[in-house]
């Protein structure tokens, strides 16, 4: 079993993911086998079998397979950052999304998803894409599938921005999701980690650019909030970094030995304070 990863800088060797490399750009790509996602007491696992995939429904406790089945092509669990974080399981457990190898290279000129019912392992549609896409989020509905749309340059392969691809009418957006304080679309860093709580997914960026910064993608309004972190360089050891929570219900930035470097208050989306010299 294993995980395939694409990394664009050399500290992102360094993510919890271990993903292998295959290419340059902000996805960390898609997880074979492991750990797969899970919600409640079952797991769900893309295991490669030669060219093809088989997807298991495994109990979490005593890892009983309950289910499988054979995909044509490969596919695997979407990874959303660095931490390990896995995606792709809409809120209810009812749906699940694959992504397929293409997903790793920000050079790809097509990118695929398979969206699952995963009671049955029906398959309820493929989606094609012109380009380069990653998988980001699903909105609590599973009616809105968010992506990682990958802007490849030489200079820089971080570019990217946020796209929608509306699951019932089978198009995606011309939209771009941006922040409205500053209507810039085209961003640039790489998901370090991952926090999802309440319809929000919060992903921290880094290793690239000036500084980190949290993007807020509200997954049911299809609108987000880009919280920049007050520090005026990037941190070495970024991809150490993790999103927690505290016991008040803010967003809090760890650092590598656990130490809060940021508290955000996800109500008015801002920093309530920090440590100066993380």
């Amino acid at each position: 079993m294993s995980k395939v990863g694409a990394v664009a800088v050399g500290l992102a060797c360094a993510a919890a993911t271990q993903a292998v490399a295959l290419g340059a750009g902000p996805s960390p790509g898609v997880m074979q086998g492991r750990d797969g996602v899970a919600r409640g007491d079952v797991r769900y696992v893309a295991v490669p079998s030669g060219t093809d995939t088989i997807l298991e429904a495994v109990r979490r406790e005593g890892g009983r397979v309950l289910r499988f089945k054979a995909l044509q092509g490969s596919w695997g669990v979407p990874l959303v950052a660095f931490d390990g974080t896995a995606g792709g399981l809409s809120a209810d457990g009812r749906t699940l999304i694959l992504s397929d190898l293409n997903s790793v290279n920000p050079k790809a000129k097509h990118t695929s998803f398979m969206v699952i019912g995963t009671t049955r392992f029906r398959i309820l549609q493929t989606v094609r894409l012109k380009g380069s896409f990653s998988f980001d989020a699903l909105s609590s509905d599973a009616r809105s599938l968010y992506l990682i749309e990958h802007l490849y340059s030489n200079e820089d392969p971080t570019h990217y921005r946020v796209r929608v691809y509306d699951l019932q009418s089978g198009r995606l957006s011309p939209k771009v999701i941006s922040d409205k304080t500053s209507w810039e679309t085209d961003m640039q860093g790489m998901p370090v980690s991952r926090l999802a709580r309440a319809g929000w997914a919060y992903t921290l960026y880094g290793g690239t650019g000036p500084r980190p910064f949290i993007h807020a993608l509200d997954t049911q309004r299809a609108a987000a909030v880009c919280i920049d972190m007050p520090w005026k360089y990037q941190p070495d050891n970024v991809f150490q970094y993790r999103l927690r929570r505290d016991g008040a219900g803010h967003l809090v930035v760890r650092g590598p030995r656990g130490r809060a470097l940021a508290v955000v208050d996800t109500q008015e989306k801002r920093v309530l304070s920090f440590v100066r010299n993380p």
